[in-house]
């Protein structure tokens, strides 16, 4: 039993690991800049393909949390002390540290206590952290979504991932080629509680086990095919409009999201990582918060020699080391802020 909660943990940290690689992406030019504004072939794949990806970052998050956080038994009580106020702590002093650098760049001239206290009931003071503020929400209705996750049946969840499938994305479609603007009341289940409701069912539900070698790959090779299909859509829409829609992008991030979880999940079921790799993936999987909360300050931090790369490079080389360096800094600084014993609690 031991090993196989072993298992899972390697292969939900390689989640974590890509989801926070795909946020910092996501905050560069590669997403969507990049191939709305470049001739060069190589730079607009790379920025396509990287910006379709890169849109299941968040979703990929909520459905770890569904994993990990609805097959438990806690009381609100404990949910409250042990998850919420460390969200909520975690999210007022890196608040409060990003006020504090965006009044000495000279960003905030009108800096107060009640400025900040507006702003961070706003959540306009890092717009990044906009995620920390849905991530609370999620835990304040966490013991409703476990309840609903115990009561549902795979068939039934199987339905949501259907329904899901075709109000998420079938209705866009149709939208986009007809112009018509369909009534979204139609659907009533949030967005985000469904990655939440699907990560407890791909990951606790399902018997790995019982999945064959073939059955993965077909998978693997629809995920292909639905980025070919995502770029499609991109290009047509253009093409039609005459301009690139970001909407766009997102559109077939639901399966792209799930198929991924799955693959994942099924790799780690099948083969070991080298027994070295699997603590390197556990230890950097265990930092991922704190690279989430400090990657905007890496980035400001390595903007210029991101600059000089753009110049002397072409931009899929300078956006690479961009990502690549923001996400080794932010690590960095986060293990040395858990080496302070009360930050360290709280990361």
């Amino acid at each position: 039993m031991g090993y196989q909660k072993h298992r899972k943990k390697v292969y939900l940290e390689i989640l974590r690991i890509l989801a926070i690689l795909l946020v910092i992406f996501n905050h560069t030019d590669g997403y969507y800049q990049y191939y709305s504004n470049t001739t060069n072939l190589f730079t607009w794949l790379f920025s396509v393909l990287g910006s379709v990806v890169c849109r299941i970052n968040v979703p990929l998050f909520l459905m770890i949390t569904g994993a990990l956080l609805l097959d438990r038994k806690e009381p609100i009580k404990e949910i409250y002390q042990k998850r919420i106020f460390r969200i909520a702590s975690v999210l007022f002093i890196f608040s409060v540290f990003y006020y504090v650098i965006a009044v000495a760049r000279g960003r905030n001239t009108g800096a107060s206590v009640m400025d900040f206290l507006r702003r961070f009931l706003q959540g306009s003071v890092q717009e990044s952290f906009w995620y920390l503020y849905l991530y609370l929400g999620v835990l304040i209705v966490l013991p409703f979504l476990r309840k609903l996750a115990e009561s549902l049946e795979n068939r039934e969840f199987l339905y949501l991932l259907l329904l899901q499938l075709f109000a998420g994305i079938g209705i866009q479609i149709l939208e986009k080629v007809t112009g018509i603007q369909i009534n979204d009341n139609l659907y009533l289940i949030n967005i985000y509680s469904f990655y939440v409701l699907s990560g407890y069912f791909l990951g606790n539900r399902i018997q790995i086990e019982t999945i064959g070698k073939r059955q993965c790959l077909a998978i693997a090779g629809g995920l292909m095919l639905e980025i070919a299909v995502a770029t499609g859509i991109i290009v047509w829409d253009y093409h039609q409009t005459g301009i690139y829609d970001q909407a766009c992008i997102g559109l077939l991030s639901p399966i792209l999201t799930l198929g991924i979880f799955f693959c994942i999940r099924w790799l780690c079921s099948r083969y070991r990582l080298p027994r070295w790799l699997e603590s390197l993936v556990l230890f950097i999987g265990s930092c991922v918060l704190g690279i989430y909360l400090l990657e905007q300050f890496t980035r400001i931090q390595l903007l210029p020699l991101y600059l000089y790369l753009t110049e002397k490079s072409i931009g899929i080389v300078a956006c690479s080391c961009y990502v690549i360096g923001s996400f080794l800094l932010a690590l960095a600084y986060t293990i040395l802020l858990k080496r302070i014993p009360g930050i360290k609690r709280l990361l």
